[in-house]
């Protein structure tokens, strides 16, 4: 047996998600070359991916030609990969362990948002991944009940570090671990997204896979806080059939679509009920809402989900629940999170590097495609996208020229999410510090930095 022999044959083998065959992919690993048998594991990016079989097939396949190919023994195996924005150096020290944070969404309550959020968690971590639910549906928090956990209380934190309560094999934070469930939660939006920051930030969530977030339904103040935090591998959308769910759904789609978060798909809740004892099916609330969502948007349709009684009991009592269907619909999810993964790196629209010159004066950017840009600070400031530098209605600039100084520095600089950057000037004016600068904004800015130069030459 011939090792390029080898590995030429299993290059013939392709990720169908991908198009891109195992070997550039780096699936294969640790190769080893017997007398008589080859070994090596076939390591795909994520647990639950339903062409595993598959691709373990086809490499037996592969190898049929080759010369004196002997016993073929092949390991399935998976590792989670790191969504590369994690790296960033403002991501809290809290999250170093996470690989990926997905947030379970909606754009109104009562669609089962959280029953869909504890039911694709446990698939994940029956699956072998180490996960964590964080519910920051503040004003009304239901993890705790439905992981068996509406009784618990937090202690004091360690060192202002809270630790998360395990249950079912999982991570879990919520608000009704700090709230007496007599006492309804009043607070203003700040306060909340506050909450959050410190949910994201001081929470020990070690080492893990997958972060699920359920969030609370709308498009808040909670949910710009977390899409402006942290970078989220993508959002799911959960929806229910009728008309009505399937329209207010929109409204959260187009908040993530805004700020840059991928939408990894839809799930529609409550599709169908069908008695205990009974074959028949009955749409309750309607048919195709998440169906019609997801053609809209081009989006996938994850899966339906239909009432069971049996798993209304396991959410009110907090067991675990084991289900071929929602099986199937984490196992897409998986697929669509672990392309976003892959597939972040190639987008030019993604700054590989933001660096300062000049004692701040001139600002350095090199992206995903190589390609560099030089701006300057005075260029960065005057192109300030904020209230206080472009009226929101009418877009006329507000900020002129010369009430920037001709020397302004930038003096710090901090992602927001996975789509933008706030910067700070020494610039005292009330704009300075405020405006978020998006990435698709700061390349058009180098673009004609660029131009701009070229013409003055």
């Amino acid at each position: 047996m011939d090792a390029k022999e080898i590995t030429d044959a299993l290059a013939t083998v392709k990720d169908s998600y991908f198009n891109k065959d195992i070997i550039t992919l780096g699936y294969v690993k640790g190769m080893t070359i017997g007398s008589d048998t080859l070994r090596f594991s076939l390591r795909l990016p994520a647990p639950l991916m339903p062409n595993h079989d598959e691709l373990a097939q086809k490499c037996q396949e592969a190898l049929k030609d080759v010369a004196d190919i002997g016993k073929v023994e092949i390991k399935k195996d998976w590792q989670v990969q790191r969504l590369p924005s994690l790296n960033a150096p403002n991501t809290p020290n809290s999250l170093k362990g996470v690989k990926n944070i997905i947030a379970i969404a909606s754009g109104k309550g009562g669609v089962g948002k959280s029953t869909v959020t504890v039911c694709i968690a446990e698939a994940f971590a029956n699956a072998g991944a180490k996960v964590g639910i964080l519910d920051i549906d503040v004003y009304g928090p239901s993890i705790p009940n439905m992981v068996g956990l509406g009784d618990h209380q937090l202690g004091g934190s360690q060192q202002g570090v809270l630790e998360p309560v395990e249950a079912h094999g999982m991570k879990i934070m919520s608000m009704g671990f700090l709230a007496n469930k007599d006492t309804p939660v009043v607070w203003r939006g700040p306060i909340a997204s506050q909450l959050v920051q410190q949910f994201l930030g001081g929470v020990d969530w070690g080492e893990l896979d997958y972060l699920f977030v359920d969030m609370p339904p709308g498009t808040g103040d909670i949910q710009l806080t977390l899409s402006q935090a942290v970078p989220l591998t993508g959002a799911v959308i959960v929806t229910t059939p009728q008309e009505v769910a399937h329209t207010i759904a929109e409204k959260g789609l187009r908040m993530f679509q805004q700020v840059k978060i991928p939408i990894l798909g839809i799930i529609e809740n409550m599709a169908g009920f069908t008695p205990p004892g009974s074959d028949e099916i009955y749409h309750i609330f309607g048919e195709g809402g998440g169906s019609s969502a997801a053609e809209e948007f081009d989006l996938p349709l994850l899966g339906k989900i239909s009432i069971k009684q049996e798993l209304r009991e396991a959410m009110d009592t907090g067991k675990f629940v084991d289900d071929d269907n929602i099986k199937a619909i984490a196992s897409l999810i998986a697929v669509e999170a672990m392309a976003v993964v892959t597939n972040e790196e190639l987008s030019p629209f993604a700054p590989q590097e933001m660096n300062l010159a000049n004692n701040g004066q001139t600002l350095i950017i090199k992206w995903q495609d190589n390609v560099e840009h030089v701006i300057s600070a005075f260029n960065v400031r005057y192109m300030c996208p904020c209230a206080h530098c472009v009226d929101e209605i009418t877009g006329v600039k507000l900020i002129k020229e010369e009430d920037i100084p001709a020397n302004v520095r930038i003096i710090e600089s901090a992602p927001v999410g996975r789509y933008g950057v706030r910067f700070s000037f020494d610039d005292p004016s009330p704009g300075a510090g405020a405006g978020i600068f998006t990435f698709s904004l700061l390349r058009k800015m180098g673009e004609e930095a660029v131009e701009k130069a070229s013409f003055d030459v």
